[in-house]
């Protein structure tokens, strides 16, 4: 069961002879869904930012594409080149290749590392979400045993008004 901050701010529980503090829980409550809103707005920061690195990928490839392009149009034309002129032609095919690669390898660690936040904050999700679903549960249950004691209190007063 998912909830959002929304529904996570409107649960409201009965309210037991000796149970907890309503203030108590709509405070715990209310905190828990701030930070649950706030992990919420961090993970779709993430995606926006992984969206970006996605598109700029796109754009660095796109720019590796260009980059082979004129590779091959500098290799034609130190073909009509002299000896000299070949030499410092491959030297500057290798330092174009060179960047490419660093660009290249660059876009993907950051993909990889974005996709390592994003996993990171998914599994913080899992657990908080895990987290307040045990509270929730204990907060049940614990109001089943005040109502519990409240009815055998309640047994107990009847038997002795009969005595």
């Amino acid at each position: 069961m998912k909830l959002s901050p929304l529904e996570l701010r409107q649960i409201s529980f009965k309210k037991g002879f000796r149970g907890y503090s309503p203030l108590e829980v709509d405070t715990f409550i209310e905190s828990l869904a701030d930070d649950l809103e706030e992990l919420l707005g961090k993970m779709a920061d993430y995606k926006d930012q992984q969206d970006r690195q996605s598109k700029t990928i796109a754009e660095l490839e796109k720019t590796e594409g260009a980059l082979t392009e004129t590779l091959l149009m500098a290799q034609k034309a130190m073909e009509n080149v002299k000896a000299n002129a070949q030499a410092e032609g491959h030297l500057i095919i290798r330092q174009a290749e060179v960047r490419a690669e660093e660009i290249t390898a660059e876009a993907v660690r950051r993909e990889t590392q974005l996709q390592g936040e994003i996993m990171n904050l998914q599994r913080a999700k899992g657990y908080l979400v895990e987290k307040i679903r045990g509270l929730i549960h204990s907060l049940e249950r614990d109001i089943q045993w005040d109502e519990k004691d409240t009815s055998e209190l309640g047994s107990d007063l009847s038997s002795k008004m009969k005595i």
